[in-house]
């Protein structure tokens, strides 16, 4: 039944000529899609590889200095990528790659790609994640919307289950027969995939099983959603109108709906605003006091009256103790805004059981690296590094400015003790909790979809017997 379905459909798909030409258009944009993202993401990769050396290097042989002067300066650090963001790049041209390492200062990213788009690249790039998760479901119902309803109408179905032909194994074979054609064009992905696999060890399987599994579920989806309408329909044309209006609404309207109703919800401060309420809240007269009161509590410690007569220099103790006040502000103000972030991704996930493309978006965002939580992640570990580079430069002075307060000046044996940064995403299976909601969101559909099946070969059946 299933070799014979299938041969039909693609007699049928030839005969008509229109669905071929379109499935042939939509694979060669995701041949050029596929071409375009490798390549770009392999030049991207040799830039930030470039750029972390040299930085390194300057960071090494920046000459003798005080070690507080090359705080000031600082260091960037490179946002790493994963192989899967050549196919899906997610946020990362609105979240930037390079974070700027330096003293009393929580910078967020910098050099965004949006910031230097032209107006028709901010419309949308060319990607394939963009033809899977939206152009490849309107391929699915362009081919699939007669399956059934245009049996009933030639008169052929009534014919078929007269002949012996199981309801159910027809409808399965429809399905399957639909699922195979989404699945031709996943194909060039899966080879992507798999040679990650060989090529490059910064892909870990566990990313590239929940990229993979993602995408066959969500066409699976749209397979049985296509042939469950085409077998209610009275007609072709009823079933093609419904299934494009579902279409619009799940991969267009809902998605954006959630993203507004998401920044309603758990609005979040302008970066302007935010940043200036950050500068408020670190330079403070309390800030000055806590100062004043660490000096009096670390002279009575050391029973001495002048902090020239302390043991060690006092410049790099009271810097520190700085910092210390300043990240406690930086976690509060900083977690949170990304409370509220989390939050609205929480609730965008949430609406996925009114959309399987926010499901799907989501996982292969996350799949990818290349969504929120996961710049977010790269952003805590980097100001961690940012944490231990001013311990050590402070530590530093006050361990060898004593007999010298103002004059001291480090080399590269100091400026070595910093540890290049380096940094990897988690496994994917550590985040779960985090993507939850689009799992379950993602497998509601599935399962509804197949209830509703269930229910479309009991009525096909009911249509055999009259």
């Amino acid at each position: 039944m299933l070799v014979l379905t299938l041969k039909k459909e693609w007699l049928e798909s030839k005969r008509e000529g229109r669905s071929l030409w379109l499935a042939g258009i939509i694979l060669l944009l995701l041949a050029c899609a596929l071409f375009s993202g490798w390549h770009n993401y392999q030049q991207l990769q040799n830039q930030k590889h470039q750029v972390s050396q040299s930085e390194r290097e300057r960071w090494l042989n920046q000459g003798a200095k005080g070690p507080h002067s090359a705080a000031h300066y600082g260091v960037y650090v490179i946002k790493p990528d994963t192989p899967l963001a050549a196919l899906d790049p997610g946020l990362s041209d609105y979240l930037g790659s390079v974070l700027r390492l330096e003293a009393h200062k929580k910078n967020d990213t910098l050099f965004r790609p949006i910031q230097d788009a032209i107006q028709m690249q901010r419309f949308g790039n060319l990607n394939p994640a963009f033809i899977l998760q939206i152009l490849l479901p309107l391929l699915i119902i362009l081919l699939g919307f007669g399956s059934i309803a245009g049996e009933r109408e030639s008169g052929t179905l009534k014919q078929l289950f007269a002949g012996g032909v199981s309801p159910g194994k027809f409808f399965t074979a429809k399905v399957l027969a639909l699922s195979g054609f989404g699945l031709l064009f996943f194909a060039p992905v899966a080879l992507y995939l798999i040679a990650c696999q060989f090529l490059s060890d910064s892909l870990p399987p566990g990313r590239s099983l929940l990229f993979s599994a993602g995408y066959l579920v969500y066409i699976l989806i749209w397979a049985l959603l296509t042939v469950v309408i085409s077998s209610y329909a009275r007609s072709s044309r009823s079933a093609l109108i419904l299934l494009l209006v579902i279409w619009s609404l799940a991969c267009l309207l809902v998605p954006k709906f959630a993203i507004e109703d998401a920044g309603s919800r758990y609005p979040t401060e302008s970066a302007q605003v935010f940043q200036s309420k950050l500068e408020s809240e670190v330079y403070t007269p309390e800030r000055q006091q806590a100062i004043e009161n660490f000096k009096q509590q670390t002279l009575a410690q050391y029973g001495v009256d002048h902090v020239a007569d302390l043991p060690f220099g006092w410049s790099g103790a009271q810097l520190q103790f700085a910092e210390n006040y300043s990240d406690q502000v930086f976690d509060r103000l900083f977690g949170q805004r990304q409370s509220q972030l989390q939050a609205q991704s929480q609730h965008y996930q949430g609406l996925a059981v009114f959309s399987p493309f926010i499901a799907l978006q989501s996982l292969s965002m996350a799949a990818a690296a290349t969504d929120l939580h996961h710049h977010q992640l790269f952003a805590d570990a980097g100001e961690s590094h940012r944490r231990l580079m001013q311990q050590i430069l402070n530590n530093d002075l006050k361990a060898n400015s004593h007999e010298n307060e103002h004059g001291y000046q480090a080399g590269r044996d100091v400026w070595q003790k910093i540890p290049e940064f380096s940094y990897r995403y988690p496994a994917i299976g550590e985040l779960s909790a985090s993507y939850g909601l689009a799992a379950l969101g993602l497998l509601q559909w599935l399962i509804t979809l197949l209830g509703a099946g269930y229910l479309a070969v009991w009525r096909l059946k009911k249509e055999g017997q009259q």
